[in-house]
């Protein structure tokens, strides 16, 4: 960093606008002198205050109102600008305004305020004010005590330069050189440094596992190179590269005497298991060659155990054979002894019905008679009831001219006695009917009653009858019976939805 202009106003002893040339005079070098208090440590005070935004004292830290000029009136604003350049092309230009007391623009009375701070970039563009502190510490790449240790030592305190710690010394010396690049490479080759010894001793530790797990055989030659140089590897703390070079070495000496031996062995393994195969082959066919034997043996003892057995065998064939007659002989016999049983029962039942059959041919007579009686009354009847449907008929066509009548009352007036008297008339002839329904249903009764033994002399002249003639013509007769029955019902149809619960009239006169 190089200042080129500094210009303060109402900044500590300058009360007035100074400005500060450095660039007026072709030189490098500087001399600020003066009488006590004639301002020399405020240049220094404005150079620092604009970078850092604190005084250049490190032991009489000065910010604030301490740094507005006591020697001009409050309406004059305190201000440092300082123009600097970095490297040989870019120039900045810092404003920074401290903290101040100012008159109020209206009315009397001041007040304070707050510190503000400018950064113009060499672009011409403004940095952001909130952001404006760090990236000045980042162009002039120095914190302010390190400023103040190297570029602006202020007075008295040159010796604490001299005796910084070494490491604070490395850090200002390294910012103000700009060798922080080869304290991070240095810092680089440390870590990685690191890492590698890591990794070798965890190489190391894998390769004295791996070495602690090698058997020496107990008769090869080199054995007592080969456990040295295991021992050396696995009880060593620092791994060397020739003794695991010497260790591959035996190792690989091992390995070619094992193979050669391994390849021998081989070779007998083989042989012998060749050998072993052919005993094998052998010794199964001396087993399959000797359970031959033991079967032939064994079917000779059964042969002759037949032989002497032949005669007893014979004997029970024959034996077995009548025992199979016996069997289908006494199957035949029980069924004919079942079939007399059979027949003995039938000549019993067959004597029994006969002795009960002149008794059932009287009951038949007598209800062949009662039948045709009842069919005499039942065709009376029929023709009572033709005609008293008749007037029946007739009453409900006067029974539908009576409703007619009633309709036309008041036209016909004349004809509502006659109506009447048509009216009684017909209840007359409809009680009439009800007493001649009431004949009608017991004479029904009769003719069931009589249809009923009929069917008990056809059931007891089956069981009595075995003769198949007998048993079609009783057949016909019950089939003739239920017609006419069935006859019957269909005439008397529309009177039996008037009939009462029959009586059990069978029950009565049994």
């Amino acid at each position: 960093m190089r200042p080129l202009k500094l210009t303060m106003q109402a900044f500590g002893s300058y009360g007035k606008r100074t400005t500060i040339d450095f660039e007026a005079p072709n030189q490098n070098l500087f001399l600020i002198t003066g009488d006590t208090g004639a301002g020399k440590t405020t240049i220094f005070d404005a150079i620092v205050f604009a970078l850092y935004g604190e005084a250049s004292s490190g032991m009489n830290k000065k910010d604030g109102t301490e740094l507005q000029s006591q020697f001009v009136n409050y309406e004059v604003e305190p201000f440092v600008e300082l123009v600097f350049s970095e490297g040989n092309t870019d120039i900045y230009t810092v404003r920074r305004i401290p903290r101040h007391i100012r008159l109020l623009k209206r009315g009397s009375g001041a007040k304070e305020d707050s510190e503000s701070v400018s950064l113009i970039l060499p672009d011409g563009r403004e940095y952001p004010q909130k952001e404006a502190d760090k990236k000045l510490e980042e162009i002039v790449g120095l914190t302010k005590s390190q400023f103040m240790q190297v570029a602006m030592i202020a007075q008295g305190e040159f010796m604490e330069l001299l005796r910084a710690k070494s490491d604070d010394k490395k850090v200002i010396f390294r910012k103000l050189f700009h060798t922080e690049l080869y304290q991070k490479i240095v810092d680089e080759l440390g870590r990685r440094r690191k890492d590698t010894l890591a990794e070798i001793a965890q190489i190391r530790t894998v390769c004295q596992t791996e070495v602690g797990h090698i058997i020496v055989p107990g008769g090869y030659e080199q054995g007592e190179a080969l456990s040295a140089a295991k021992h050396r590897i696995r009880f060593s703390d620092r791994l060397s590269v020739t003794d695991m070079e010497l260790l591959l070495e035996e190792l690989q000496k091992l390995c070619d005497v094992l193979y050669i031996e391994k390849t021998e062995a081989q070779k007998l393994y083989d042989q012998a298991g060749k050998e072993r195969d052919q005993k094998r082959d052998t010794c199964i066919q001396a087993e399959n060659l000797l359970n031959f034997y033991e079967q032939l043996e064994q079917a000779e003892r059964l042969l002759k155990e037949c032989d002497a057995s032949q005669e007893e065998i014979r004997e029970a064939s024959r034996l077995v054979g009548q025992i199979r007659d016996a069997y289908e002989i006494q199957a035949v016999c029980q069924r004919f002894q079942d079939a007399e049983n059979a027949a003995a029962d039938t000549k019993e039942k067959l004597s029994k019905q006969q002795e009960a059959l002149p008794g059932l041919m009287k009951v038949f007579q007598d209800a062949f008679g009662q039948e045709q009686v009842a069919k005499r009354q039942e065709e009376q009847e029929l023709e009572a009831y033709t005609k008293v449907s008749e007037r029946v008929k007739k009453a409900l066509e006067t029974f539908a001219q009576i409703q007619k009548a009633k309709k036309e009352e008041r036209e016909r007036q004349a004809f509502c006695a006659q109506t009447v008297q048509r009216e009684e008339l017909a209840r007359k002839d409809l009680t009439e009917l009800e007493e001649k329904e009431i004949e009608w249903r017991k004479q029904a009764e009769e003719l069931e009653d009589a249809e009923k033994l009929l069917m008990l002399w056809q059931v007891m002249r089956d069981e009595a009858d075995g003769i198949e003639a007998d048993l079609e013509a009783l057949r016909k007769t019950e089939l003739d019976v239920e017609a006419q029955r069935k006859k019957m019902r269909n005439m008397w149809q529309s009177i039996r939805r008037f009939w009462m619960r029959r009586p059990v009239f069978w029950q009565e006169k049994s």
